[in-house]
């Protein structure tokens, strides 16, 4: 009678970027590099916790941002048209703001208001 031999498979390791998210991380990176003008110091996972609860606040006029753009430190404000304003919401509880929507893009020269 012959012995039975149990053969362990060696278990596969998983890809820590699936495809779909690899395409978007080099996407980002290349948006960043872009805009910027210099790579990216690190590459990060961020947790973004989502509100299931929100109220909208109304619609953003402008946006400002302090940012470092061919190694000189800038400061931008967006002043949104009337038909590309996104709405700006709240979590329940205040702690979150949130940008839905809106007619723009972020590109190479920043916050760009889309053609109608």
């Amino acid at each position: 009678m012959a012995s039975r031999r149990t053969v362990k498979k060696k278990a596969r390791r998983k890809n820590p970027v699936p495809p779909s998210k690899h395409a978007q991380v080099t996407a980002a990176i290349d948006l960043f590099k872009d805009f910027r003008g210099d790579d990216p110091e690190f590459i990060d996972t961020l947790k973004v916790h989502w509100p299931t609860v929100a109220f909208v606040v109304g619609y953003l006029d402008h946006v400002g941002y302090t940012t470092i753009r061919d190694g000189k430190t800038e400061s931008y404000i967006h002043r949104f048209k009337k038909r590309s304003r996104p709405l700006l919401a709240s979590s329940h509880d205040g702690k979150q703001l949130i940008i839905l929507g809106g007619g723009y893009d972020f590109t190479e020269r920043g916050i760009v208001d889309r053609p109608i």
